[in-house]
């Protein structure tokens, strides 16, 4: 792996122009349920990001794609090792607010619904979502959802019985949920959605720009790659956002560990990127030079 400076320990969100206060969680269920043609939730309170139905809809096959807690200053940190995740985000970017608080059964609910914390009401994934999320609209409609989650995952937990087809990694490994994603894209779902926690995991660790986190980073974007073969491969549009970031806490001995749950920046701020299936071949291409 690169040698990676002594810097990221101290590293800051510098916003740029793709960073916008207008748009948020809220904005993912309308946007992909407006590029698979289809009404959204009932409690959504966003319009769809323009950008994306624009260049990414209208798609008959959707891929979803989360990488738990690889917030855009964990990306900047971790850059030299995510080729395959920088090669879509060349081709479209954004950068969205997690809602609050910025922890993942809250964003994954409001992500499936387009609803505010304060209308879903989950705080916690052992909790009962009870409003409508994209997968029920999907099967009014006559099309089908899969997950690829671990066992222990919110999306395992609190998402993946609305699905279809629930993809549960028993092992809890982010390798078995790749394989998993792979499986549902090959058997043709229309709507498949992904969550890869290593990131998440050693970031709470070892901190979020510690090279453990960077290689945890390095390690997703291998699985990325696997699904955006799969993906470019069965003819589908492919999405790959972040639930929440993480930063850094210093304990009393000096370690370093991450955490989230904040209005910090760190938390806060998530990449959100997408290709359309004709992109997606040259995506690949770019990504294993």
């Amino acid at each position: 792996m690169h040698q990676i400076a002594g810097f990221l320990s101290r590293w800051v969100l510098i916003p740029n122009e793709n960073m916008t206060e207008a748009y948020d969680m809220r904005s993912v269920a309308p946007t992909v349920c407006s590029v698979l043609g289809i009404r959204s939730p009932r409690k959504a309170e966003r319009e769809p990001l323009p950008e994306v139905v624009e260049s990414l809809g209208p798609q008959r096959r959707l891929a979803v794609v989360v990488i738990d807690a690889f917030g855009s200053s964990t990306w900047d940190a971790a850059k030299t090792e995510t080729p395959t995740f920088n090669a879509i985000a060349n081709r479209h970017l954004l950068h969205l607010r997690s809602v609050m608080p910025t922890i993942t059964p809250v964003n994954f609910a409001t992500m499936l619904t387009g609803a505010s914390p304060d209308v879903h009401l989950i705080r916690a994934r052992e909790e009962e979502l009870t409003h409508e999320t994209i997968f029920d609209v999907l099967r009014r409609e006559g099309r089908t959802s899969a997950t690829a989650a671990r066992a222990l995952s919110s999306l395992g937990i609190l998402i993946s019985p609305f699905a279809d087809l629930p993809g549960i990694a028993e092992t809890n490994l982010d390798e078995d949920v790749c394989g998993l994603a792979v499986g549902a894209i090959e058997e043709g779902a229309n709507l498949v959605w992904v969550q890869l926690l290593d990131v998440d995991e050693v970031g709470h660790s070892h901190g979020p720009f510690s090279l453990e986190s960077i290689a945890a980073c390095h390690g997703a974007d291998t699985h990325l790659k696997y699904i955006t073969r799969s993906a470019y491969q069965e003819g589908y549009g492919l999405i790959v956002l972040a639930d929440h970031g993480q930063h850094t806490v210093v304990r009393e001995n000096g370690s370093k560990v991450g955490t989230h749950g904040t209005l910090a920046d760190e938390d806060v701020y998530v990449p959100f990127t997408w290709c359309n299936v004709s992109e997606l071949g040259g995506i690949l291409g770019h990504a294993e030079q």
